[in-house]
């Protein structure tokens, strides 16, 4: 990373002397300047005995939170929350912090289910789910159209469960999400490696941000930030088990062969719970190719089409926006749609297909 110019730290100095400690992380000014009015706010808007209601921020609490954002503390365990489309998502250490591709992918998969007509009763299985982002904006999203939803989120983590709860009732609360969600979304702990996660009966979605990231791409890829503060266990899968079907069916999994370990439980979940449409989320394109062959390609029977959502997609299907028909799924005529990262592989069987392409 190049070094910031002296003339760069003089300028923002002369704006306000806590600007070139947010010029660490943020590399440039508007990003700092950006993030040093969110930090004031976030001071003034807590509750501090000794301030009067109103006044200015305390100079010493707010140098010392720029002071921990030099140092490489997301901004998101600093301010408390993440904004998640219309959400309010409280982030904390030892969870996952929500990133804006995942909800752009969670948008498109609520505006494709109610794009037609969608279906009266709907059961999504949200396996995962760290701070229950992707859950609560499918309800907030879907609720409106859907009646009788049923969303359940699972995670192996018990932080990350409490937090979901957390955030179920603090955006019913403030009314980001109807009454309706405190009975139709519920949150668990589960393993989804031991293919036992609490969830009986049947799913018509199976949505997944699982960790995808191995060792050795965690220690070269990643920001110091994420590696010196977000819970590697959200990141980072353990090996796959030697017998366990995934390097049979993907292949040596990426850099030292555990990047792919999830997939294949998560896809016999979704298969063993009826799943009409599977999303899960992948890290770039050359996972999303091994994971459509994998689930699509040799571990076929099941499904009847798939599809890879790149970063940057809006959800036409039209020619010009996308990549119809190019075949980067490993010779089974999979489209690649958008031109960015791929960042979702998506499966469907049956009446999913209706739900997801309408009359297409």
């Amino acid at each position: 990373m190049p070094r910031l110019s002296n003339s760069l730290l003089r300028r923002a100095y002369h704006i306000d002397p806590l600007l070139p400690l947010l010029l660490r992380p943020c590399r440039d000014l508007p990003s700092a300047r950006n993030e040093l009015r969110w930090l004031r706010e976030h001071v003034s808007s807590t509750p501090n005995p000794n301030r009067p209601h109103g006044s200015n921020p305390t100079p010493n609490h707010l140098r010392q939170l720029c002071l921990e954002r030099a140092r490489g503390k997301p901004l998101q365990y600093i301010l408390g929350t993440q904004p998640f489309g219309a959400l309010d998502i409280l982030c904390r250490r030892g969870v996952l912090i929500p990133r804006p591709e995942t909800e752009a992918y969670t948008a498109l998969l609520a505006a494709a289910l109610t794009r037609a007509t969608p279906p009266s009763n709907l059961r999504i299985l949200d396996l995962c789910t760290g701070t229950g982002c992707i859950a609560l904006l499918l309800h907030a999203l879907l609720a409106p159209h859907i009646p009788h939803l049923s969303i359940r989120g699972i995670d192996v983590s018990p932080a990350a469960v409490t937090l979901a709860r957390r955030n179920l009732a603090w955006n019913t609360r403030h009314g980001y999400l109807r009454a309706t969600a405190a009975r139709q979304v519920r949150f668990a702990y589960g393993d989804v490696l031991t293919e036992t996660p609490p969830v009986d009966g049947e799913w018509d979605v199976l949505v997944a941000n699982p960790p995808y990231i191995s060792p050795a791409g965690f220690d070269a890829d990643t920001e110091r930030s994420v590696r010196n503060y977000e819970p590697k266990l959200a990141l980072v899968p353990p090996p796959p088990p030697p017998l366990g079907g995934v390097r049979e069916r993907f292949g040596d999994g990426g850099l030292d062969g555990a990047g792919d370990t999830f997939y294949v439980p998560l896809d016999r979940l979704a298969r063993k719970g009826g799943a009409k449409i599977m999303v899960v989320e992948v890290v770039g394109s050359e996972q999303a190719v091994r994971v459509v062959r994998g689930i699509y390609g040799v571990g076929g029977g099941y499904w009847d089409g798939c599809e890879v959502w790149h970063d940057g997609w809006d959800g036409r299907r039209a020619d010009e926006n996308s990549a119809d028909g190019k075949d980067g799924g490993g010779g089974w005529g999979v489209r690649h749609l958008g031109a960015g990262h791929g960042r979702a592989v998506v499966c469907w069987r049956g009446q999913g297909r209706e739900w997801l392409h309408g009359m297409e």
